[in-house]
């Protein structure tokens, strides 16, 4: 019985510490290598394979040995864009990966009087695919406009179609905001959609349009991803078998390449003191060993500041229990000394001052001026002088290097150009 996968939202380079750029590697390769063993004919990539247009090339260069050793398997990719892997100025990625013949664009389209014509591709298993890609500022709008349609529903046999965006009459609760399309955007008729850009797995069908799938990401983009992976949600792709005429069976495979844990802490009606006493007892008895550690802390403090507290310490405590990583979000702690005036309008300087305050606590660093008071001080310098405007008649590359050299003398750093 034939099988293919539906892969989308990879993001590789999604991330900037090397740990997590690593895992998502990792659950990218797990994902090929299941289908290696599971013999699948092909697998289609429904866009955002990597974060940006142009990604980091050492990732690329992991990625691309992963899908060479699929294709030399026998196993064929066939890609769309996403938002993150389009541009409209320069070649993607995706461009030089199909160009090396490691995948083939579902997307061949051409135009004929104003009418937008997809071909399709057929896969030697059987199946028929064709497919838009997703653009940014939702450009791929227009080409679904004016999608001939019809002749894509009269086509016969067992068909995909692959796209990169959200459909209105599907979208979760948690997204509602998300821009999308209604159904009737995509044509009728066809066996599968093989769906992108809705971080969120689901497999649904509307009439006239059966299995409609968004698989999500194989692993995280952000944190809060990584917070619903601690919270026990799965990631992985769909593995469809079927036959000539019909999908017999849309199976979704998780793929889990570590786990992922939330150290949470409510400073609810404490003290600086006591949040920080607390936090340090929390970190030393924590089960992080060999997981990906976010630590959230969040509540009002019912005294001190948040300033007062050694976040710094309790992260290094948290680390020595040997965790891959490490994640910190203190975006939710708030002081009620900061708070209990904020109904009234405030100097601009004293709102600096309670932002940096706020905002320092989540410096990691051994360099004691960075941290507490002499970080909050630092930090008003370097904005008064980045504050300071463009002198009359000095150019804008003077200006850029006199702002450059103001900044480091402010961190005691000497210009080496």
């Amino acid at each position: 019985m034939p099988k293919f996968a539906h892969m989308s939202d990879i993001h590789i380079g999604a991330f900037r510490q090397p740990e997590l750029k690593e895992l998502v590697l990792d659950a990218f390769e797990a994902a090929v290598d299941r289908c290696m063993s599971e013999k699948i004919s092909f697998i289609v990539l429904a866009g955002d394979i990597f974060d940006s247009n142009i990604p980091d090339l050492s990732s690329v260069r992991r990625a691309a040995a992963k899908m060479k050793e699929a294709v030399d398997s026998g196993i064929r990719f066939y890609a769309v864009y996403g938002s993150h892997d389009f541009s409209p100025n320069y070649s993607s990625m995706v461009d030089v990966l199909n160009g090396a013949g490691l995948f083939t664009k579902a997307e061949e389209m051409s135009s004929v009087d104003g009418r937008v014509l997809l071909s399709f591709l057929r896969d030697p298993s059987g199946p028929k695919i064709c497919g838009i890609s997703g653009r940014k500022l939702s450009i791929d709008r227009d080409e679904y406009a004016v999608l001939d349609r019809e002749r894509l529903e009269q086509e016969p046999g067992f068909k995909i179609f692959v796209f990169h965006g959200a459909i209105e009459e599907l979208k979760p609760s948690s997204l509602e905001q998300m821009e999308a399309m209604p159904a009737s955007s995509l044509p009728a008729g066809f066996d599968y959609y093989a769906g992108g850009h809705v971080h969120s797995r689901s497999i649904k069908s509307l009439r006239g349009r059966a299995n409609i799938a968004f698989p999500g990401p194989l692993f995280a983009t952000d944190y809060s991803e990584l917070l619903q992976l601690a919270h026990g949600e799965e990631r992985g792709f769909y593995m469809v078998s079927f036959d000539e005429a019909r999908v017999l069976e849309a199976k979704f495979v998780p793929v889990k390449v570590c786990d992922v844990v939330e150290v949470h802490y409510s400073a609810n009606g404490k003290t600086s003191a006591d949040t920080e006493k607390e936090l340090t007892e929390l970190a030393a008895h924590s089960d992080v060993a060999g997981k990906v550690a976010l630590l959230t802390v969040e509540g009002e403090l019912a005294g001190g500041r948040t300033s007062d507290i050694d976040f710094y310490a309790i992260r290094k405590r948290l680390l020595a229990a040997g965790p891959l990583i490490v994640l910190s979000n203190y975006s939710h702690l708030t002081s009620r000394e900061l708070t209990r005036d904020a109904g009234s309008p405030k100097p601009v300087h004293v709102t600096e001052r309670e932002l940096f305050e706020r905002e320092v606590a989540h410096v990691k660093s051994e360099e004691a001026k960075l941290r507490g008071e002499q970080g909050v001080n630092l930090a008003l310098t370097l904005l008064g002088t980045l504050k300071e405007g463009r002198k009359e008649n000095e150019n804008k590359g003077e200006f850029e290097d006199r702002t450059a050299k103001a900044g480091l003398d402010v961190f005691g750093i000497e210009d080496e150009t």
